[in-house]
């Protein structure tokens, strides 16, 4: 009879003190400090017909090109296909510039050791896979909202906005796994942006709170985040003397992270976690404006027989985790963003006569969202069939 198997591993990948850092692009100091380290995760999912890799990094992001060359280095010593890796990033703002375009020397060995360690951690959870049972709930989880704030003079710009859009849950897999610790994939929709740009310390910020907070509870867990589709959803925080932010904010925001996670532990649902299927495609998106490139949207979707994940690459906004929830022919439904590349902001159609900062730096035209939602209703059909 066959059973699903899972594994784990996990490194650590604090980049050196000095290197640039990402999210904000006004900083230009490099790291000062190391407030708490940044890991990189490895889930593998394997039956008898099929193996899947979730890669997970406490990175603001990875473009197309690290992306490609960091599947490239699996296949080659590994021997699992590119459709078979699913990498996300939990998009803290806290962590290291990759360098997109030049990256410096620095940036260069960092992102060597990336794809070194990113091999070396997928190895070490196919040699831990156990089999295991596949459980799922959600619990309400309050640490942010929508950021599309329409100000006095009219404009809509980053700011905090209650009545907008929002995603006010954590969802939750647990893989039970025989003689092994337990796996437990937690997610919501929201940016790591609890601090600001003068912040020069690096952090997996409030992500990494939340899996600290479980994991020193609980010796035998393994718990690891998949951001959502957060591109306009911001958590909580206060402005003291133009700094936004305050590490005691982000260690609130992952102790009620992990409260949520302990909420809907407590009322999960046993699923048929087989058959597993992977299945990767692209969507070609148009550009906003007319001498512009089209864009490459990757979607990768992953069935564990009841239950299925969809990763969109790009900074996609919420409501696409609440179209993609709608349409799943799923019992259990997990939408993530920041997955297998970076399209860069995928706003709504509509977003784009109100304005903003998502809409003046997205390079994709309105047209986008039709496109890139029936790429993400064939998907779901591909791994229903």
């Amino acid at each position: 009879m066959d059973v699903l198997r899972v594994g784990h591993g996990r490194e650590c990948i604090t980049p050196p003190l000095g290197i640039k850092m990402a999210g904000y692009g006004a900083r230009t100091e490099g790291a000062a400090d190391v407030h708490d380290d940044l890991f990189l995760n490895a889930v593998v999912l394997e039956s008898q017909d099929d193996k899947v890799a979730l890669l997970t990094y406490d990175l603001c992001g990875l473009n197309a090109e690290m992306v490609a060359e960091i599947k490239s280095a699996i296949r080659e010593d590994i021997g699992l296909e590119p459709e078979q890796i699913l990498l996300n990033w939990s998009h803290t703002h806290a962590g290291p510039s990759l360098g997109r375009k030049e990256p410096d020397e620095t940036q260069k060995g960092y992102r060597s050791d990336l794809t070194r360690k990113s091999v070396r951690v997928l190895g070490a959870a196919l040699e831990d896979t156990a089999p295991a049972t596949l459980s799922a709930g959600v619990a309400p989880v309050d640490i942010g909202c929508n950021r599309r704030e329409r100000f006095e003079d009219g404009r809509v710009w980053l700011g905090v906005n209650p009545e907008g859009p929002a995603l006010h849950e954590m969802t939750v897999w647990l893989f039970a796994r025989q003689d092994k610790p337990d796996v437990i994939l937690f997610s919501t929709a929201m940016h790591g942006t609890t601090l600001g740009g003068k912040n020069l310390r690096l952090s997996a910020e409030w992500m990494g709170s939340a899996v600290r907070n479980l994991e020193s509870e609980r010796a035998d867990v393994r718990a690891i985040f998949l951001q959502g589709c957060g591109g306009d959803q911001n958590p909580y925080a206060s402005v003291i003397d133009n700094v936004r932010g305050t590490f005691e904010e982000i260690e609130q925001h992952g102790r009620d992270a992990a409260d949520a996670v302990r909420q809907a532990l407590q009322q999960m649902r046993q699923l048929d976690p087989l058959p597993l299927r992977s299945v990767a495609r692209t969507a070609e998106l148009p550009p906003k404006e007319e001498d512009g490139e089209p864009q490459q949207l990757p979607l990768h979707g992953i069935r564990l027989g009841q239950a299925m994940l969809m990763g969109i690459g790009c900074e996609a906004f919420v409501e696409y985790a609440l179209f993609g929830r709608e349409i799943s022919p799923a019992e259990e439904t997990l939408v993530l963003g920041y997955s297998d590349g970076g399209a860069g902001y995928l706003p709504t159609a509509d977003a784009y006569e109100e304005g903003g900062y998502e809409v003046k730096t997205t390079r994709v035209a309105p047209e986008a969202e039709e496109i890139a939602k029936e790429a993400m209703r064939k998907v779901f059909d591909e791994l229903a069939r």
